[in-house]
């Protein structure tokens, strides 16, 4: 029995959606950015007390360091730190950060490790700072260096320009979260008020040999809305913004490195010093509102700084808002709560395999009233298929006469030949959140599902392949595609068949193949969830196929 060419229309425009999200949506999120809320400042001194030694405001006066205490070598030195959470390799050159390694949750054994920074001591580091107007790149000249006298304060580093100011640097790590800090005291030693238009340098390094990857290095910074702009972009022809900016950061697939200063941010330039063509440093600089210090005088600022997993919870427990940069992009706040539910199933099933399984089942089971009933549209549409071509072809030469008879058939049988597609453009939503929430969250990395499926954020890897297949770049069997592809297969069988062309056979049977190439290398809990709704589709159409269809008694045969 042939389909109405409304119904093969409807089926047409699910594979074309499903082309658009699958191919075009990863370059459709480049161009859209989700705005963000503000107003959560009201804890930020809270949070800076705590990496400062619980100081939030500063008898800077008292904190000049004495001379003896200060060693300027005449070459940078490094100071090393390591606590449960980094390793730290501090330099003199600049009084500067040139190595910034996250060891990740000791719960997780260290898999969520990472390095944000690592570069020779005798080149520029993170975490510098200059002062415009001044002959001097500061990031570049050598610093003193003190050791801390114990508490939070790991080293102290200062630069003095003889009668015209001196420029004063401690570090503080925090032992229980991926935070560090950073107080910057400068002392006006001239006779006369001093401007000081003061930058705050900062950097990670980027690897774009993994496409994957390669699409997650970004700027981001927060206005009245979370503002961005990827590697590629930045790498194109840099990156500028002028306007009042409360944070910055640069972020890598699953993590973050988030500055937040006291201080008005007015302007903020990026851009990558590049080592080869697929990897180097994505700088950013941060200028600084103006100061003026009267002679004798000093100021002090400190600079509140997030280097660990994008983590909701938290970036939350912070209160400065840094959450919002995952709900950057079209759906942000959909993608959220998406993945609040599947933590919440994780409590109870203690493995995001099975969340992620559980989670599609609670979804079928939501839409499953709506779905079934489009599903008896579609029968009561193919049922009067043939009624239908018997009026197209007594009155083709009637168009307005056609239409009228055919809204009497379609309202006395109660059939809407739009709701074919309804479902699947309600789910829609659901779909694009997952598909660009699974490889980004880091609650996936380095967790396991059965067997050989080691870790959901990759692709299964069941085989090691001895070699690589040409053009396909393929070293490793991965079994999840494989049967995503027979589902799909079998998804099909159990539709109704259309009445359609041989060419749009071939395409039809080809589209299960096409997903599974894109797949392949996909992250397996992304794939393991497709997997899952290939099979819950085919139980349900099982049933849909054993509906009986009624029709008005006009228009039974």
């Amino acid at each position: 029995m042939s389909r109405d060419p409304e119904m093969e229309r409807n089926y047409f425009l699910a594979i074309v959606l499903s082309l658009l999200v699958v191919v075009g949506y990863p370059l459709f999120m480049q161009k859209t950015r989700n705005p963000n809320p503000i107003g959560e400042e009201a804890k930020i001194e809270e949070n800076k007390e705590d990496v400062s030694g619980g100081q939030s405001e500063r008898d800077w006066a008292e904190e000049t360091p004495s001379a003896s205490a200060i060693q300027i070598p005449t070459k940078p030195s490094i100071e090393t730190f390591e606590n449960d959470l980094f390793y730290i390799e501090f330099t003199s050159l600049g009084g500067a950060i040139s190595k910034l390694v996250y060891k990740g949750e000791h719960k997780n054994g260290g898999v969520d490790a990472t390095s944000f920074f690592d570069q020779d001591s005798l080149q520029t580091g993170i975490f510098g700072t200059k002062i415009s107007h001044e002959n001097i790149d500061l990031t570049q000249a050598i610093f003193g260096v003190k050791k801390g006298a114990g508490g939070k304060e790991i080293v102290e580093f200062s630069y003095e320009k003889p009668e015209e100011f001196r420029l004063v640097k401690r570090y503080y790590v925090d032992s229980e979260h991926p935070v560090l800090g950073q107080d910057m005291i400068i002392e006006n030693l001239s006779s006369r008020t001093k401007h000081f238009p003061v930058e705050f340098v900062y950097g990670m390094q980027y690897d774009l040999s993994d496409s994957m990857i390669a699409r997650s290095y970004e700027l981001v910074a927060r206005t009245d809305k979370i503002e961005s702009a990827n590697i590629h972009k930045i790498a194109k022809k840099g990156y500028d913004l002028s306007a009042e900016i409360t944070w910055a950061g640069l972020i890598k697939r699953y993590y973050a490195l988030i500055v937040n200063p006291d201080w008005k941010i007015i302007h903020i330039s990026s851009n990558t010093d590049k080592e080869s063509a697929k990897t180097g440093t994505l700088y950013t600089t941060l200028r600084m509102e103006p100061i003026s210090i009267e002679p004798g005088q000093k100021i002090g600022k400190q600079f509140f700084v997030y280097a660990g997993p994008q983590r909701y919870e938290t970036l939350k427990s912070f209160n400065m808002g840094f959450e919002k940069i995952l709900t950057r992009g079209f759906l942000g706040n959909f993608k959220i709560w998406i993945l609040l539910a599947l933590k919440f199933i994780y409590r109870y099933t203690h493995n995001y395999g099975w969340a992620i399984i559980l989670f599609t089942l609670l979804l079928k089971g939501v839409f499953l009233p709506l779905t079934h009933q489009s599903s008896k549209q579609m029968k009561k549409m193919q049922a009067l298929n043939p009624k239908v071509k018997a009026l197209q072809e007594r009155l083709k030469s009637d168009p307005q006469k056609m239409q009228k008879e055919l809204t009497q058939l379609y309202k006395r049988n109660k059939v809407n030949p739009a709701a074919g597609c309804l479902p699947m453009l309600i789910q829609m939503p659901i779909f694009i959140a997952m598909f660009r929430l699974l490889p980004e969250a880091v609650e996936l990395k380095g967790a396991p599902f059965i067997w050989w499926i080691k870790d959901l954020s990759q692709p299964d890897r069941l085989l090691t392949l001895p070699f690589t297949i040409p053009l396909l770049g393929w070293d490793a069997i991965n079994l999840v595609p494989i049967v995503m592809v027979v589902s799909q297969f079998w998804y099909q069988k159990t539709m109704p068949q259309p009445s359609t062309s041989n060419e749009q056979a071939k395409i039809m049977a080809f589209m299960p193949v096409f997903f599974g190439f894109i797949c392949y290398n996909m992250p397996s809990g992304l794939v393991l969830y497709w997997f899952m709704q290939n099979i819950f589709s085919v139980i349900h159409q099982v049933f849909i196929n054993k509906i009986v269809v009624v029709l008005h008694h006009e228009d039974r045969e």
